[in-house]
C-alpha cells in the first residue's frame, strides 16, 4: 500500500463518520431531493462535503492556530449559522412545492445546482462544530511529526470522498424510497423540514445568550 492510500483510507473513514449523524445538512439534502430532484440533493451534499474537506485541510496544516481562531470566532459563526438556518427554514415553509414537484432532472440549470451547492457549503462552513473532529485527529498525531506531502494531499481528499459518499447514499436512497410521494405529503414534509431548520437555527443562536 502506498503512503498516499495509507493516509487516504483513514481520512475517508473519518469523513464518513463525521457526515453520518443526521443534522441540518442531511435534512436539507433529503428535502431538496424530494422537492426538486436527486440532482439538487446530490449538489447539496457535495457542498457539505467540500466544507468538510476544507476544514480537514486547515486542521492538518495549522491545527494549533486554527483552534485558537475557531474559539475566537465561535460566537459570530454560531450566530451566522443560526440566522442562515432560520432563513432557509422560513423559505422552505413559504415557497410552494407545486412547481417543484413537477420538475424533471432536465429542468435543473447550472445556476440552480450551484445555488444548492453553495448554500450547504456556507451553512457547513458557518458551523464551528464541523471542524472539531478534524482538530481532534490532528492533535492526536505524534508531536513533531513532519507534514509530509502525502498526508497533506490525502487527508482532505479522503475526507471529501468519505463525506460525499454518505450524502450520495442519502440522496439516492431518498429518491428511491420516496420519489412517489404525493404533493400533499410533500407539502407536509416541507413544512416540517422548515420548522425543524428554524428550530435548529434558533437553538444555535440561543446558546450564545
Amino acid at each position: 500500500m502506498t503512503p498516499f492510500i495509507a493516509h487516504l483510507l483513514p481520512a475517508a473513514a473519518l469523513g464518513l463518520c463525521v457526515a453520518i449523524p443526521f443534522g441540518p445538512i442531511g435534512l436539507m439534502c433529503v428535502q431538496r431531493t424530494l422537492a426538486f430532484g436527486i440532482r439538487f440533493g446530490i449538489a447539496s451534499g457535495m457542498g457539505a462535503a467540500t466544507a468538510h474537506g476544507m476544514f480537514s485541510c486547515l486542521a492538518t496544516m495549522s491545527g494549533t492556530v486554527l483552534t485558537q481562531m475557531t474559539l475566537a470566532l465561535h460566537t459570530p459563526l454560531r450566530i451566522a449559522g443560526g440566522i442562515v438556518l432560520i432563513l432557509m427554514g422560513l423559505r422552505t415553509i413559504l415557497v410552494s412545492t407545486g412547481a417543484a414537484h413537477g420538475w424533471t432532472c432536465g429542468d435543473a440549470t447550472c445556476g440552480d445546482l450551484l445555488s444548492a451547492y453553495t448554500s450547504t457549503l456556507l451553512i457547513a462552513a458557518a458551523n464551528p462544530m464541523t471542524i472539531l473532529p478534524y482538530l481532534g485527529v490532528t492533535s492526536a498525531l505524534e508531536t513533531g511529526e513532519p507534514l509530509i506531502m502525502d498526508r497533506a494531499l490525502a487527508t482532505p481528499i479522503g475526507v471529501m470522498l468519505g463525506s460525499a459518499s454518505w450524502y450520495l447514499f442519502l440522496a439516492l436512497s431518498t429518491n428511491t424510497m420516496f420519489r412517489s410521494l404525493q404533493k400533499a405529503a410533500l407539502d407536509r414534509f416541507n413544512r416540517l423540514t422548515g420548522i425543524l431548520l428554524m428550530a435548529l437555527g434558533a437553538s444555535l443562536c440561543a446558546r450564545i445568550v
